[in-house]
């Protein structure tokens, strides 16, 4: 299978339909496959071929996806780099990964070693050769930093990002006639598969900035007529500090979708109300694509659940042993599916992530209960160990979040002379709050050892492009 021929398709029958839009320009779905086809030429000039890993350091436009299927025509690998990293992030992706080039569209001189100008590219005579026919070859590397914080790819094949895709389309996450906005980097997974699978299913994709206002946000897509859109539980907290009873915000959605970490039940329950009426909250990995949806609100009642495996996607919870526990227990969550990515580049130093007897570990620990619903315990590398026995930092954030006065917060375990590690919490408060009473909140609702012994006021909890917390960070900021 080779992606790039579904957009030849969709172009030869919808050639008219807006294929992909930003603030500023728009490609219908014959424009996108003629620019795609243009930048593939001048990719085999540059002597890029089957096999061949091309980097991509480029914004969130219509010439970004273009670049994306121009890479799947050759059958060659996408290599994403974030063109807000550092020349040394650069540097030592290159190293890394060592692409054959990399393609830059910004408008700085060229005086990174490997960068090629997009625009020269798009420039060349299309390639006439047909789409390489590829068998389960790597479409994509998706870049993670694991739990070891270094670099590392999950290599995704065509065949695992379309079956990705038709998991996400029957779950209700995307429909052919959306106008789906878009507002997570191209750079990071889910915001590069969003868009991949939204060409492939025909529907128009527009792209958005991801720093974008609340108000900025709801005025672009009430003015661009958008049917749907996914955000970070940090923009949905966002749109709920301005959302006012009465009237939804975004009320004219076929759905709301939120992803990259989870809502609570009030929240969800908040974002129905006041946001839009259908919500899909769903819970996933970079190997993985999808791995459970809440669709229904009963689904989610507790703070712990994500929801019923999507389709495709068969979960188990076992011990350390790999041995598969009852119904109820908390252990490892193991899945397997044809959508799992099945070769990872770059090592991981946590045992309870990767791949084992043929079932892939993400490194989350959870149970089933008695509904098939799946609820999430925290991730194996987030237990702080804390004077001999266990603290869950999900657990502990649950409780923080449920204060009046927190906005959000991350916990984590921070060294201790006699304990091995102390809990610390870090705050993004909701205007003034006060500390003491925050622990008694916290002394009500955990057991003794399991209540932060610092607390961290924080202007705002530091974030990657995905709106998610970047725990490596926080330490810096006891």
């Amino acid at each position: 299978m080779n992606l790039y021929d579904r957009l030849a398709r969709l172009a030869r029958y919808q050639p008219d339909k807006s294929a992909v839009e930003s603030q500023r320009e728009a490609l219908t779905y014959g424009e996108l496959e003629a620019l795609a086809a243009r930048i593939a030429g001048g990719l085999r000039a540059a002597g890029v071929g089957p096999g061949d890993l091309v980097g991509l350091r480029l914004h969130d436009t219509p010439q970004h996806i273009a670049a994306l299927f121009a890479v799947m025509r050759l059958g060659a690998i996408i290599l994403p780099v974030d063109w807000r990293g550092t020349r040394g992030e650069y540097d030592r992706l290159l190293a890394r990964f060592a692409p054959r080039l990399v393609l830059d569209d910004s408008q700085a001189p060229l005086d990174w070693p490997g960068l090629q100008r997009l625009g020269d590219l798009a420039q060349h005579d299309a390639d006439t050769a047909p789409p390489a026919e590829l068998a389960d070859q790597p479409m994509g590397y998706s870049l993670t930093s694991g739990t070891t914080g270094q670099p590392k790819a999950m290599v995704v094949t065509h065949e695992q990002l379309y079956l990705r895709f038709a998991a996400r389309t029957l779950e209700g996450i995307f429909a052919r006639d959306d106008r789906f906005l878009a507002v997570w980097p191209l750079a990071y997974p889910a915001g590069r598969e969003h868009a991949i699978c939204l060409i492939l299913l025909g529907a128009t994709l527009v792209l958005f900035s991801s720093l974008a206002k609340p108000a900025e946000l709801v005025d672009f897509a009430l003015a661009r007529g958008i049917t749907a859109t996914a955000v970070s539980p940090n923009a949905v907290r966002g749109l709920l500090e301005i959302a006012e009873g009465g009237s939804a915000l975004l009320g004219g959605l076929r759905v709301f979708v939120t992803g990259a970490a989870k809502l609570q039940p009030e929240e969800r329950q908040r974002v129905r109300e006041t946001i839009c009426p259908r919500v899909i909250d769903y819970y996933g990995s970079t190997g993985t694509g999808p791995i459970a949806i809440i669709s229904e609100a009963a689904d989610g009642a507790e703070p712990t659940a994500v929801g019923r495996p999507v389709v495709g996607i068969e979960v188990q919870i076992v011990d350390d042993q790999g041995a598969p526990l009852p119904e109820g227990q908390t252990g490892d969550i193991r899945l397997r599916g044809p959508a799992i990515s099945t070769l990872a580049v770059g090592d991981s130093d946590d045992r309870r992530e990767g791949y084992r007897g043929g079932w892939y570990y993400p490194g989350d620990r959870g149970r089933l209960d008695g509904r098939g619903i799946l609820h999430l315990e925290g991730r194996a590398a987030d237990l702080i160990k804390r004077g001999g026995v266990m603290v869950h930092a999900q657990e502990v954030e649950l409780a923080l979040r449920r204060h009046p006065g927190v906005f959000d917060a991350a916990v984590v375990g921070l060294p201790h002379a006699t304990l091995g590690q102390e809990v610390v919490a870090f705050v993004e408060a909701r205007g003034q709050l006060d500390q003491r009473d925050l622990i008694r909140h916290c002394r009500a609702e955990l057991a003794p050892f399991k209540v932060p012994a610092r607390v961290v006021t924080v202007e705002a909890l530091p974030r990657n492009a995905n709106g998610k917390v970047d725990k490596s960070r926080l330490p810096s900021l006891a």
